[in-house]
């Protein structure tokens, strides 16, 4: 769901030839919005159970950060070469 949206995001920014800082607020937030949706993963007992269990928590949310704005701008910048400006 949080692929789709990132997808989403940056197709729309892309096409409204946004500004970079709203792609990567927009990615950062669906970063945020993704590791939301994997919570439940995240605070099961046998992930909290673990001694690097604050370690994995910090390289969730550094991977979906990663992984957010990417998407969004490689999904800007396509759009940006390929649809029409609205």
């Amino acid at each position: 769901m949080a692929l789709v949206a990132a997808i989403g995001w940056g197709i729309a920014c892309g096409v409204l030839r946004t500004p970079y800082w709203a792609v990567a607020a927009g990615g950062t937030g669906l970063a945020a919005l993704g590791f939301w949706l994997e919570r439940a993963t995240l605070v099961s007992p046998e992930t909290m159970a673990r001694k690097d269990f604050y370690l994995i928590v910090v390289a969730g949310l550094g991977f979906f950060a990663v992984v957010g704005v990417g998407i969004v701008s490689l999904s800007a910048l396509i759009a940006t070469w390929y649809l029409p400006r609205l």
